[in-house]
């Protein structure tokens, strides 16, 4: 039998870090900052999609993690912590940020996402759910 480890404010996947990408991708990452860059649409979005990853397809999702750093720090995710596997140790500070909760989308492509305490997560709805 296989154990789920539950989703964690603390520590994201690179599958995680993956379907945030795609769900503020817009195909227009020059014009808005959020999203796959054109070059990389096709391939963040199959990534996305797959249940299962291959090798080959981690080592893919770990260059668009690298290429993407900037843009998934700014969302909360701990980049070095989702490429090595390892938790990121949670300060006294960041433990008491805010709690989780449904806020207006930053990237403003949706009307809400989800705010799990340390990150926005790939988890939208339209306004008033």
């Amino acid at each position: 039998m296989r154990i789920r480890r539950p989703i964690s404010p603390t520590y994201a996947t690179p599958q995680e870090a993956i379907a945030y990408l795609a769900s503020v991708c817009d195909g227009a990452v020059r014009r808005d900052g959020h999203g796959f860059a054109a070059e990389h649409v096709a391939l963040g979005h199959d990534l996305s999609l797959r249940r299962r990853w291959r090798r080959r397809h981690r080592r893919k999702a770990a260059r668009l993690i690298r290429y993407y750093r900037r843009q998934l720090e700014r969302a909360g995710f701990d980049v070095h912590a989702v490429l090595t596997g390892k938790p990121a140790r949670a300060s006294r500070r960041s433990t008491s940020e805010t709690i989780p909760q449904w806020a207006p989308d930053p990237a403003r492509l949706h009307e809400q996402r989800f705010w799990n305490g340390r990150r926005w997560t790939s988890d939208t709805a339209p306004a008033g759910s």
